[in-house]
């Protein structure tokens, strides 16, 4: 099964277009609601990869996993956190870590302002101040974001648990893991598509005409690159 994780500002039905190919070629996969791992507590990124690979592998026992940008990250340390229970990995529009401390620093003060937005601004507004950032190029996210509203204290805390100025950089052990994985970004999205190719080299899937949301941009295609996968480790 591929066990799909979402974005900031995401929810498990951002998946369902690529869930309805995959399924349409005899592919299992399960979208999780990330934003339920923080209801009760903080949680950092080590620690939700090691809770990502307990919960799964008690399921799944040679499960694939996919993460997009957030969901991406976390993947990354799911894989990290227990290598041999994975057979592959896909990152989508994610970074695997940020090089100095003044860039994390940064990153970190940011996101504290995100999560203060996040719990205090009016859920609209502060849909579209996050939508206005140059990284999704003018396109709007999931209409269907308002019913995120009743998990806003959970997403404004992953602002600071989560955040990429929270994260080691985790580029050289991905580097040298034995886990197959796979790194996708969108052409329009240059600044992931340079980490992409940073990443994995000429094995990065650009995928054209399209920009950093590509669950939502490009789904079909996205469902081709994991059945790929899959066919690749296949035992």
């Amino acid at each position: 099964m591929i066990w799909l994780l979402h974005g900031n500002l995401g929810s498990p039905a951002d998946w369902k277009p690529v869930m309805d190919a995959l399924r349409s070629n005899g592919i299992e996969s399960r979208a999780l609601n990330l934003w339920k791992y923080l209801e009760c507590c903080p949680k950092s990124l080590p620690e939700m990869g090691r809770v990502l690979c307990s919960e799964i592998a008690a399921q799944d026992k040679r499960p694939y996993i996919c993460g997009y940008s957030l969901g991406g990250r976390l993947a990354m340390h799911a894989v990290l956190a227990h290598s041999p229970l994975w057979k592959g990995a896909m990152f989508i529009s994610a970074n695997p870590g940020l090089k100095n401390e003044e860039e994390k620093a940064a990153r970190r003060a940011a996101d504290a302002e995100w999560a203060v937005k996040c719990f205090s601004t009016p859920w609209e507004d502060f849909l579209r101040e996050w939508d206005a950032q140059a990284v999704f190029g003018g396109e709007a996210g999931n209409p269907g974001r308002s019913s995120l509203k009743p998990w806003r204290k959970s997403i404004s805390r992953a602002f600071i648990d989560w955040s990429v100025g929270a994260q080691e950089n985790l580029a050289p052990l991905l580097k040298q893991s034995r886990v197959s994985q796979l790194w996708i970004a969108g052409e329009r999205d240059s600044k992931f598509t340079a980490l992409a190719r940073r990443a994995a080299g000429d094995k990065a899937v650009i995928i054209p005409h399209a920009g950093h949301r590509l669950p939502l941009e490009a789904p079909e295609k996205l469902a081709k690159c994991l059945q790929q996968l899959i066919t690749a480790t296949y035992e």
